[in-house]
């Protein structure tokens, strides 16, 4: 079965409690949360911090556990409140990890698809301002003994990587195309051949890659022995 893991950034995520939290206490790792709401209708969330101020309370959070390497939260909080993860979670979709560093929620999802991923940010854009897609790795299928294939905008430099945004989000790789590279260059404030110079260096470096793992999927699938009936 194949599938797709996605790392998504979310800058000051809306009605997110723990991030409003992460800002007082440094770095937060290991949040879970539960499903079933208390007698008062609230469900409660669980993060732990390692580093920074770690306080009996931190708003509406409370210490539960405390060693001198980490101290465990719990943050009682309203039911269906439209969180990030409850709304990635509508989508079908599974929240394996969240870490949320100085406000910024870094959630990675697992899905059975890019488009599963596509809705998730399609419908986190519609309540959340600042929705990047980081690493982006899929498994390859139960007979396939290929490696994973993997992109990773860390590649690009940030100007590829707005480039690339912009003129996708403007519908510049649609067919036909909603904007020409003339629009997308003016909404960038920068000169048509500058526009197109760094989207063919951004297309280049992420073709390479891809090329690469291509190439060494091929030969991986080369030297496997294949099953005969």
């Amino acid at each position: 079965m194949e599938g797709v893991r996605a790392e998504l950034v979310v800058e000051d995520p809306r009605r997110c409690d723990v991030a409003a939290a992460s800002r007082d206490c440094g770095p937060v790792s290991s949040v879970s949360r539960s499903v079933v709401p208390d007698a008062e209708g609230r469900v409660h969330d669980e993060f732990t911090v390692r580093e920074g101020d770690r306080p009996d309370t931190l708003g509406d959070a409370t210490a539960i556990f405390r060693d001198d390497k980490r101290t465990i939260y719990r943050l009682p909080r309203a039911h269906g409140q439209g969180c990030v993860c409850e709304c990635i979670e509508r989508e079908g979709c599974t929240v394996r990890n969240v870490q949320i560093v100085d406000g910024t929620l870094f959630v990675t999802v697992l899905a059975c698809d890019l488009d599963g991923i596509r809705a998730i940010v399609s419908t986190l854009r519609e309540t959340q301002d600042g929705v990047k897609v980081g690493k982006l790795l899929r498994a390859p299928p139960e007979d396939d003994p290929g490696p994973l294939w993997v992109t990773d905008p860390d590649d690009l430099t940030a100007r590829q990587r707005e480039v690339l945004e912009t003129a996708y989000e403007m519908g510049y790789f649609e067919y036909p195309r909603n904007a020409s590279a003339a629009v997308v260059a003016d909404e960038l404030g920068v000169a048509t051949p500058t526009f197109t110079e760094h989207l063919a260096a951004a297309q280049r470096k992420l073709l390479e890659g891809l090329l690469e793992n291509s190439r060494s999927d091929t030969t991986a699938r080369q030297r496997s022995p294949k099953e005969r009936p």
